[in-house]
Parts: C-alpha cells; sequence; structure tokens
C-alpha cells in the first residue's frame, strides 16, 4: 500500500511544482524543445470550475472514486501487484493535482504542447499512463 501512497504523493507534487514552474518561466510565450514538443501555458478554464457547488461534486466523485478503488483492494484483491499500486496511486495524484488547481478558483494549466495533441499537463499523463499500468493485463 506504500507504493500507492508514494506515487500519489509525487504525481501530485510533480503536477503542482511543474505549473508553477511553467506560469514562472513560460508566462505568455511559448519555448520550443525541439520539432514535436513545445511548453506552451494555457489556461484551461470552464464555468463548472467557478461554481463552488460543482467544485464540490467533483471532490465527491474523487473520493467516491477513492473509496472504490480502496474496498476492491481490501475486499477482491484487486490491484494487489506493486505496478497496479503505483499506477493507480499516480491516476489519484494527476486527479487530485487538477481538482487542488480547480478548487483553489484558478484554470487548470496545461503546458506539454505535441502539436498534435491538445495541450495537457503532468496530471493529465499521470491519470493516463496510471490507469493503463493499474488495469494492464497480468499474468
Amino acid at each position: 500500500m506504500i507504493e500507492f501512497l508514494a506515487s500519489g504523493v509525487v504525481a501530485l507534487f510533480l503536477d503542482q511544482w511543474t505549473k508553477r514552474k511553467v506560469e514562472a518561466c513560460a508566462g505568455n510565450r511559448h519555448i520550443s524543445c525541439g520539432r514535436f514538443l513545445r511548453i506552451r501555458c494555457v489556461r484551461n478554464s470552464r464555468d463548472l470550475y467557478n461554481r463552488s457547488n460543482k467544485r464540490a461534486v467533483l471532490v465527491l466523485i474523487w473520493l467516491v472514486a477513492l473509496a472504490a478503488a480502496l474496498i476492491l483492494y481490501r475486499v477482491r484483491g484487486t490491484f494487489r501487484g506493486h505496478a497496479a499500486l503505483i499506477g493507480l496511486g499516480s491516476a489519484f495524484g494527476g486527479a487530485a493535482g487538477n481538482l487542488l488547481d480547480i478548487w483553489r478558483r484558478h484554470p487548470i494549466i496545461d503546458f506539454i504542447d505535441l502539436r498534435w495533441w491538445p495541450v495537457f499537463n503532468v496530471a493529465d499523463l499521470a491519470i493516463t499512463a496510471g490507469l493503463v499500468l493499474a488495469f494492464w493485463p497480468r499474468s
């Protein structure tokens, strides 16, 4: 279970740290990192993020998902492997990073621009890669 907690904390920390760095360093300009990657600060704001009752619902959904994952771990033995726990922790840590942005009434900061895909952030990467790792078939 330590893998779950550690990977979640690392994902949350990296997400918040990279967003602060990008806001401070990139600002309104973009930084090219080769042909296929650039760092571009995009403030993703939706009307949903500005309503306190809607933000509370998002936090409630996150808590219900966390409770469901812990119940599956305890009762059914799901997510027993180290890789599954690391993946699940990363996904929850990434989701917590985006929720933290929303809760503080800030837009979500996206900054990884592959030029052919919508701009995303470390939290989005942790959520996607973490869920793939958590649900990857094992023999």
